[in-house]
């Protein structure tokens, strides 16, 4: 009965069928592991999704989103995948697209009027790809929401008021678009602003649009600034509330630089403070050591793991990211190490990061493939 009930059904309806329920979702190395780690739950082989979804980030204003966004396109483009950037806000620059390593005769850059026009564009990236059935990635970006007007605000005049707009026209058109992305295989990332929540509860702070957004999108991005001074800021990205990806409330910090972007160097130092989390690199005082060292000691000389831990090679931790920066097989190594650590250790990675005690079901939960 199923296998004709299936038959059936792919004759009946060839363009609804989808025989590739859960297709397996490919990432953009957003080439910042805890970044990864936070989106994807994969520091290694994780980052942006890729394959159908949508994205959305949003956070107040000088957090850091478009200087993300330079930095996203220009590691699209190193991978070969064509990005369209949409922009009402118009406020990036050709040296700032640059200064991130953009190829900006490579880019489909345009800045339409109305947010009906961004979707029309969208949409009609969209039919293109199909009628053409070019399944290879792509990445539209919009930014953003809540600088892009309607075109009733457009048409009406100052004085005149108009509730909801945005929310109406993004309801009615995620709706419209949802399928055609998926069936393209694109990445939609949406740029969008943090507003005070006039409920007084919850969240402080939400992003203008309404609901629908929520509905629509797979992953929602939050980020905000931590310690600015005059020569950079730190920049923490949050899944505070949604994530179909991976576990929601991940949460990291990264150092940006005003004028060097995100250097190498802090990428590692990070990666580092995320590996002591994990409990990959220990600590003594001011120094660091390897576990996987301290497991050889316990298996080779027979001591336990208190000896060991005395006994084992120590560092400092600047030392141990120059190590990193200057050997980039290490580098590689410590990443894939890290990444069987999270798949082996699911439950025990969890409890780290989500900042509770687990009872042994919620443990089971996870490790069965579960969440909570």
């Amino acid at each position: 009965m199923a296998k004709s009930l299936k038959s059936f059904l792919k004759k009946q309806y060839p363009d609804a069928m989808d025989t590739d329920i859960i297709s397996e979702v490919k990432f953009l190395d957003t080439g910042i592991p805890t970044i990864n780690y936070v989106i994807s739950g994969r520091p290694l082989t994780g980052g942006l999704p890729l394959t159908g979804k949508i994205t959305i980030m949003y956070g107040p204003e000088g957090c850091g989103k478009t200087s993300f966004v330079a930095h996203i396109i220009a590691k699209a483009q190193k991978e070969g995948i064509d990005v369209v950037y949409i922009d009402t806000e118009r406020s990036i620059t050709r040296p700032r697209l640059e200064q991130f390593g953009v190829d900006i005769e490579e880019l489909n850059y345009l800045t339409p009027d109305t947010m009906e026009e961004c979707f029309d564009i969208i949409e009609a990236i969209c039919k293109e790809k199909m009628a053409n059935d070019d399944k290879d990635p792509i990445l539209i970006i919009w930014d953003s929401i809540a600088m892009t007007p309607t075109s009733d605000e457009v048409s009406r005049t100052a004085d005149d008021v108009e509730i909801a707009s945005q929310a109406r026209v993004l309801t009615r058109n995620l709706r419209r678009i949802r399928g055609k992305v998926k069936r393209i295989e694109a990445s939609l990332l949406l740029i969008n602003q943090a507003r005070a929540n006039q409920a007084r509860f919850g969240d402080l702070f939400t992003m203008p649009g309404g609901y629908a957004l929520h509905h629509a999108a797979d992953v929602i991005i939050r980020v905000n600034r931590v310690k600015p001074d005059e020569s950079g800021q730190g920049i923490k990205f949050s899944t505070p509330n949604k994530n179909r990806l991976f576990r929601p409330f991940q949460s990291t910090s990264i150092r940006f630089e005003y004028v060097d972007g995100f250097t190498k160097e802090n990428i590692i130092d990070a990666f580092c403070d995320f590996l002591k989390d994990l409990g990959i690199l220990g600590s003594a005082g001011p120094y660091c050591y390897l576990e996987s060292d301290v497991e050889e000691l316990v298996e080779k000389e027979g001591l336990d793991n208190k000896e060991a831990s005395k006994k084992v090679n120590k560092f400092f931790k600047k030392d141990f990211v120059k190590r990193l920066l200057e050997d980039e097989e290490y580098y590689k190594d410590i990443l894939k190490k890290s990444e069987e650590f999270v798949n082996k250790n699911i439950a025990k990675v969890a409890q780290v990061f989500l900042d509770k005690d687990l009872t042994e079901e919620e443990m089971k939960a996870i490790e069965d493939g579960g969440v909570i």
